[in-house]
């Protein structure tokens, strides 16, 4: 019995693609569209007809391959022949040398004592012969080296801003940092001060703005006080010189430290007002002191004179530098009166004097501005100072060598002729060289002798000389030149046989009167 097939699904049909667009944006209808497969197809080349670009671009052709040309074989040498550098000919190639053996004994002992072949002696190139047929010529004389020439002056900087830290220390009167002692700067005496006196040159007066610029200028490079007071020293020694018309004319007007700086013209007044307004300008503390001076003018008293009445006619300062007072003359640092006209001569001595040295010239009105300790007796009375006998002259040379005036020797001006005086001399401190290559020889002349004092014990140079009635003055000299030669480290001895024999040059030390 058969089973009847179930039907057959009714056949689905595809539905219609959508319409093509062609270049040309033609419309097609809807009734138009193609039906079954063979139509869908024709419709697919209908919708070609009328683009302008093919569907598919053709892939491009494929590139042919280059042959790469054989080389040529090499061409070997033949019998060594070269044309032009190239190798030319056809011969067979070299034959391959032969195995290496060992030399005998005989041959290697004689290639070993045959000399070697002396070295190749090196010819320039015939490229180098060519293009330089003869040496180059030798450059020009440049001329004599240039000379540097000297730093300008610096022009005033401007004043500190009142916001500063500079300003704010300025402003504070209490003392500055301690003063480093070491072995360099412990001693005042030996220490160097070069650089400071370097500086302080470089602002003329007439460069200066105000005195606030010149204190700051002079003072800023300095940590310490007792360089920032040297700077204004050396300075007032440049800048301002002594009123020799008004002294001596007696014409002296009041002064303030901006006219000093306006003029560059001072008595001590000024010098010593300009010091201390500078000064404390920087923080230090200063202070103008006045009293008697044994300068231009001064004579000493005789023996059974009366004690003169006390007279004040000079000034100068007292400045507290790094925890310690000292006392200084910027006038007689300056320079000096030559009769009746002004010397400008730096005088660093007074600088810092030691208050006994100090003392001997400068009697205050105040009694403390002498410093004086009681390890050397306190302050000294009117009486006592000017009446204190006169001591030798002393020239500037003395200072210039580092002597000690208050360890010269005799240390009265007059000198009993038909005696024996004892003649010393010292540096002015202890840690000074007195080794006789770094010294002068000192020699004591009165007359037609000349007697030259040598090196004692004690540290310093004597000589013990029988002095004539009739000598009139002795003077102490140093041996400056001899045959026309520094005679510095020139040497006792050596001295005594050039004496009469070599020409000889002296300086001027100081001088005593016989009487």
């Amino acid at each position: 019995m058969s089973v009847a097939q179930p039907p057959l699904p009714p056949r689905r049909s595809i539905p219609p693609p959508p319409p093509l667009r062609s270049s040309t944006h033609t419309e097609v209808k809807e009734d138009e569209i193609p039906k079954g497969i063979a139509a869908r197809i024709a419709s697919l080349q209908l919708g070609q007809v009328g683009r302008t670009e093919p569907l598919l671009a053709k892939p491009p052709p494929v590139p042919t391959r280059r042959l790469s040309t054989p080389k040529p074989k090499p061409v070997f040498p033949e019998d060594g022949k070269h044309s032009n550098g190239k190798p030319v000919g056809s011969g067979a190639p070299p034959p391959i040398p032969p195995k290496w053996t060992r030399p005998s004994p005989d041959v290697l002992a004689r290639a070993l004592a045959r000399r070697p072949p002396p070295p190749p002696v090196k010819r320039p190139s015939v490229h180098k012969l060519q293009n330089n047929p003869s040496p180059p010529p030798a450059p020009p004389d440049a001329g004599p080296r240039r000379r540097i020439p000297p730093i300008p002056a610096r022009l005033p900087t401007p004043p500190p801003d009142p916001q500063s830290e500079f300003y704010e220390q300025a402003q504070d009167t209490t003392p500055g940092a301690p003063f480093r002692y070491d072995e360099q700067n412990s001693c005042l005496e030996c220490r160097d001060f070069s650089h400071v006196d370097a500086h302080a040159a470089l602002f003329p007066r007439h460069t200066v703005a105000s005195l606030d610029n010149l204190a700051y200028d002079l003072t800023e490079p300095f940590p310490y006080e007792i360089e920032k007071a040297r700077a204004i020293f050396t300075w007032l020694h440049h800048n301002i010189a002594y009123d020799a018309d008004a002294f001596f004319s007696g014409n002296i007007q009041p002064s303030t430290a901006e006219s000093t700086l306006s003029s560059g013209l001072a008595v001590c007044d000024g010098y010593s007002g300009l010091f201390k307004s500078l000064a404390e300008r920087v923080g230090i503390q200063a202070h103008k002191v006045v009293g008697h001076g044994k300068g231009v003018g001064y004579e000493a008293t005789g023996p059974g004179q009366p004690v003169p009445q006390y007279s004040s006619g000079h000034a100068w300062n007292c400045a507290f530098l790094d925890g310690n007072w000292h006392l200084i003359d910027a006038c007689w640092g300056a320079g000096a009166l030559d009769g009746s006209t002004y010397q400008q001569r730096f005088a660093p001595m007074w600088f810092t004097s030691p208050p006994v040295e100090f003392g001997k010239t400068h009697f205050p009105e105040d009694p403390s501005y002498q410093l004086a300790s009681d390890e050397d007796g306190g302050p000294v009375s009117w009486e006592a100072y000017i009446m204190e006998p006169a001591g030798p002259v002393i020239f500037v040379d003395f200072y210039k060598l580092d002597l000690w005036p208050s360890a010269l020797q005799p240390p009265s001006r007059y000198i009993q002729g038909g005696t024996r005086a004892s003649f010393q001399v010292f540096k002015r401190c202890e840690h000074m060289s007195t080794a006789e290559a770094d010294n002068f020889v000192f020699m004591v002349s009165f007359g037609n002798e000349r007697v030259p004092l040598e090196l004692n014990e004690g540290g310093g140079w004597s000589a013990d000389v029988n002095i004539p009635r009739d000598a009139g003055e002795v003077s102490l000299y140093n041996v400056t030149t001899v045959s026309g030669r520094d005679a510095k480290g020139f040497g006792i001895q050596a001295l005594k046989r050039a004496l009469g024999r070599q020409g000889m040059t002296f300086g001027g030390l100081a001088r005593w009167t016989v009487i």
